[in-house]
């Protein structure tokens, strides 16, 4: 499992141990926030997407952070575009459909080739 701390600026010129305790209970597992979020994909974005391990980060809340990647049949996996935020207590997903409103014209942008074929030459 992966963690991120906001909010600690570190010495840059000195060892430093860091022990942290948090005693929270997490009702939402990783793997439930990876499966809420691709509902959320289906439901709201479409295709051409996938999601990664969740990343739990603590901060206001503690929730858990969702990688979605760009994904097409031929390809797989190809650039992560963004990423939906589940609550580790609740299992909602935050903002999810103002998230895929995001992440739909960045895909499409991605998609287009990026120049024009040439156009065909008329025919004698």
């Amino acid at each position: 499992m992966t963690a991120h701390v906001r909010g600690i600026t570190l010495p840059t010129d000195a060892g430093v141990d860091v022990e942290i305790k948090i005693h929270t209970r997490l009702n939402i597992s990783a793997y439930v926030a990876k499966q809420r979020a691709n509902v959320c994909l289906v439901l709201y974005c479409g295709q051409n997407f996938c999601v990664d391990e969740p990343i739990l980060q603590i901060g206001e809340r503690v929730a858990w952070l969702v990688p979605v990647w760009l994904a097409t049949p031929r390809e797989g996996r190809q650039t992560k575009i963004g990423e939906f935020v589940v609550d580790a207590q609740t299992g909602e997903v935050l903002e999810s459909r103002e998230r895929c409103r995001v992440l739909q014209p960045i895909a499409q942008a991605l998609l287009e080739p990026s120049c024009s074929p040439p156009p065909a030459a008329p025919l004698a």
